[in-house]
């Protein structure tokens, strides 16, 4: 905190300095000015917090002196320096905004007394405006998280047709330019092995404000491996986007070289319509996963997409017959073989492109379950494969991750349908109803996300967000409410201690298990116990 005192009369000016030293005030720095002049000067230069002045000066008076500064200082503290024969005078001072005064001359107590009020009325004051400013962000953060969820439940497509334009009407968002693009970008590591931890929301932060200065840049909060911003801009001069992505290319280049990332980025084309949303976010996706086709590009848009599909290929169904005979077949050896051959041919062959690798996936899809039901093979599954492909693409970073995770799906089809009906009912589930089945039955070890994700042979990262997108909740959350639900039953019927009941349901922490409870139910145990046996 700092003080300025502007007195003309040096004799009374040096003293008051004295004075507050003595007194110890807790001034940073105390400035001094002769004249009013010198003083406007001064709270130019430093800003000072409390302003102690004479109301009689040469050049300029107190009270002119009080309504210049406070133009310069408007939270600023004025204390006026009176004599006897200026009180009255003084006393019209507070109009002004004069917090208080100091008849000369006056003894340290009464400058202590005065000071020390000013000092905690500006404490309370700067206080209730740092809440006010934190309350403010507060709310702007909240407003922003908001728009995200909002943004990003539209582009996934889970708003119906038509109705967009409403709910971003309702909720106050509205695009103030013509056109929108969606951009999808994926952050991984460089390292192969080793992976380090990576701040995704500052590299994502950084990538959004290479856009901000050219367009309007909201975030959209996806559950995906992808994350998507929302640009919102006017009619650009033919080619000046153009030279807008080159630039961010070079610069997001630079950058995940120079902190060992892997950066890639898709653009979808322009819309004006706001029901378009979803559409361009799944074309920025397909377009995002041409990164494993073109391992050294960064940036991926409609046009690149077109100049690399000037045709589409054929789907080579002789291969796909092939691969369903070895697939009906017991050579582990020979259908891995066929299916590695299979990917090969339609990821390296000309003109491939994801869309191209999604719509051969499918029709090996649709030809083995028609063939199996043909067969006779378990018609009310007919081995109904999911290769899931536009998400596994998403979670992989080479066209060699997807091949073996495409085969290990495949693979657990194959010996499932070896080990015959009893285990068709198991494949017709889903992945997340199969880890809720296993988390019902095991709730008591020591279970992660990774272990489980491992037993159903999916990647943990594409699993989670499929696990939380069906169940609303992230895994280990959905496992503690298991095990919540579980020790309920052992409260209510077994005489079980609680560090009995906490070791029986996976939580061994005895302490951690009693806090858990309550943030689930609102009771602690023994409440819970006590109340329930009472009825």
């Amino acid at each position: 905190m700092t003080l300025l005192i502007v007195e003309d009369e040096d004799i009374i000016r040096k003293g008051l300095i004295v004075t507050l030293r003595k007194l110890e005030m807790d001034f940073e720095h105390i400035y001094e000015a002769g004249d009013g002049e010198e003083g406007l000067r001064l709270c130019r230069e430093y800003t000072p917090d409390i302003i102690m002045t004479d109301i009689k000066m040469p050049l300029m008076d107190g009270l002119t002196f009080i309504r210049e500064s406070q133009k310069l200082l408007p939270e600023g503290q004025f204390i006026i320096l009176s004599g006897y024969s200026d009180f009255e005078y003084a006393r019209t001072a507070l109009k002004y905004g004069v917090k208080d005064y100091l008849l000369k001359p006056s003894t340290k107590n009464e400058i202590k007394e005065v000071l020390t009020r000013v000092v905690e009325q500006l404490k309370e004051q700067q206080s209730l405006r740092l809440e006010l400013t934190e309350r403010i962000h507060t709310y702007e953060k909240k407003l922003d998280r908001f728009q995200e969820l909002l943004l990003g439940t539209i582009l996934s497509g889970r708003y119906p047709a038509g109705q967009i334009g409403r709910y971003l009407s309702h909720y106050s968002i509205v695009f103030p330019e013509e056109y929108m693009e969606v951009l999808c970008i994926r952050i991984t590591s460089a390292v192969s092995s080793g992976e380090p931890s990576i701040d995704y929301k500052n590299h994502f932060m950084w990538i959004a404000s290479l856009f901000t200065p050219y367009y309007t840049v909201y975030q959209a909060d996806i559950l995906s491996v992808y994350k998507c911003l929302l640009i919102n801009f006017s009619r650009m001069e033919p080619g000046y986007s153009q030279k807008i992505w080159k630039k961010a290319e070079t610069e997001i280049r630079e950058y995940g070289q120079k902190h060992g990332l892997r950066i890639c980025l898709s653009i979808s084309r322009a819309e004006v319509s706001e029901e378009a949303l979803p559409d361009l976010y799944q074309e920025a996706c397909m377009l995002l996963h041409c990164r494993l086709f073109q391992p050294e590009a960064v940036i991926f848009d409609p046009k690149c997409q077109r100049a690399a599909e000037p045709k589409i290929p054929a789907v080579p169904l002789t291969m796909i017959e092939t691969l369903y005979h070895y697939y009906i077949g017991n050579s582990q050896f020979d259908l891995r073989q066929n299916f590695y051959s299979f990917i090969h041919h339609i990821t390296h062959i000309e003109d491939s492109s994801p869309g191209y690798v999604c719509e051969c996936l499918d029709r090996l899809e649709e030809f083995f379950a028609v063939q199996s039901a043909k067969d006779g093979l378990e018609p009310d599954t007919a081995y109904r494969i999911a290769f899931s492909v536009s998400e596994s693409m998403t979670v992989c970073s080479s066209l060699e991750d997807l091949t073996d995770m495409l085969y290990a799906r495949l693979l657990d089809y194959w010996k499932l349908k070896k080990e015959g009906t009893a285990s068709a009912a198991h494949m017709a589930s889903s992945p997340v109803d199969q880890a809720i089945a296993y988390m019902e039955q095991n709730y008591y070890l020591d279970l992660d996300l990774s272990m489980i994700s491992d037993l159903i042979s999916m990647n943990s990262s594409y699993f989670s967000s499929l696990f939380k997108k069906k169940t609303g909740l992230n895994l280990i959350n959905y496992l503690q409410n298991v095990r919540i639900e579980k020790s309920k039953q052992l409260l209510l019927n077994s005489n079980q201690k609680l560090y009995e009941i906490s070791e029986a349901v996976g939580i061994p922490n005895v302490k951690y298990f009693c806090k858990l409870f309550k943030d689930y139910t609102g009771v602690t145990p023994s409440e819970f116990r006590k109340h329930e046996h009472s009825f």
